[in-house]
């Protein structure tokens, strides 16, 4: 795979849309545990592609209306492509994302901080599953730090960059440092629902939200939290309003001067771009300096995770 000659391509960017402000979300992204970087005016993403799980690593550069790829790990373009559509919403209407802004003048503010800013998201449900099984009652940097080391010892090394473990790698992790035996049992759970097509992204994504959720709480170990975090972030879901994050619940009281409760009256007029509008909200949070100022009581919520 190392030596594998990179392929290139190109895909369109929708209107409006911003490579460096993708790159600067992932460049601060801690749960990603090292698998984005930006390298120059470029950004490269390792991860796991959909189904066949293999190792590749993908650096986009945007050229006026396109973004040059270049791809190592696979040959198989069009697969990669879809993906990488997902995680950074390429496939949807640029001037609707623009025209909410409009219409929701205290949302169009906040976006005026991150201009071209649209998406971001996992490479897919099993990486959003493992990194959140892994941040349960732990920090986002201590399990950032964890899933980094996980990758290195266990996962596949790919453009420089190291990737985290296939579902049958996980499998064949027996102990490791830092994850107690109950939560790798978990992780082991989520390896064999990601080789059976309980984790199809795509799949997940056409199902109605409240379905998508159950499902993946069927899944031993997985919680409200966690599900949540895998149908939104890790299908990059575009239009669900993720009330399990107290961080959604801060940045919109925040933002709008409102009580928590208001917050699915609000959203209404932000359909179909809840999950992005959500994800701006999140952004000024960290902007203003509150991120940490969500309580302790919220932050490590295991059995709610």
């Amino acid at each position: 795979m190392a030596g594998m000659n990179p392929l290139h391509f190109q895909l369109e960017a929708p209107f409006g849309f911003s490579l460096s402000q993708a790159t600067d979300f992932y460049a601060g992204f801690a749960p990603m545990g090292g698998a984005a970087q930006q390298r120059a005016r470029k950004l490269q993403l390792a991860f796991r592609l959909d189904d066949s799980f293999e190792a590749v690593s993908a650096t986009l550069q945007q050229v006026g209306t396109r973004l040059d790829v270049e791809l190592e790990g696979t040959k198989d373009v069009a697969l990669v492509s879809r993906q990488l559509s997902r995680m950074l919403g390429l496939s949807v209407d640029g001037r609707a994302w623009a025209a909410l802004g409009q219409a929701d003048p205290t949302l169009g503010a906040l976006k005026q901080f991150f201009p071209g800013f649209f998406t971001a998201g996992f490479p897919s449900p099993y990486e959003a599953g493992v990194s959140g099984v892994l941040s349960q009652r732990s920090s986002v940097r201590q399990a950032a730090a964890l899933r980094r080391r996980l990758s290195e010892a266990h996962g596949t090394q790919v453009g420089g960059l190291f990737v985290m473990p296939s579902p049958e790698q996980l499998l064949h992790v027996k102990a490791f440092a830092g994850i107690p035996a109950p939560k790798l049992e978990v992780l082991h759970g989520l390896a064999r629902a990601a080789l059976v097509g309980k984790l199809d992204a795509d799949l997940l994504r056409e199902l109605p939200v409240e379905v998508a959720l159950e499902r993946l709480q069927q899944l031993k170990g997985i919680g409200p939290w966690t599900a949540t975090h895998m149908l939104v972030r890790g299908c990059s879901a575009q239009d669900v309003l993720p009330t399990t994050e107290p961080r959604v619940l801060r940045a919109f009281t925040l933002a709008y001067g409102l009580p928590a409760s208001e917050l699915h009256r609000v959203a209404e007029a932000w359909r179909p771009f809840r999950t992005w509008a959500c994800i701006v909200l999140m952004r000024n949070l960290a902007r203003a300096g509150q991120w940490e100022a969500v309580p302790d009581d919220f932050k490590r919520r295991g059995k709610a995770a």
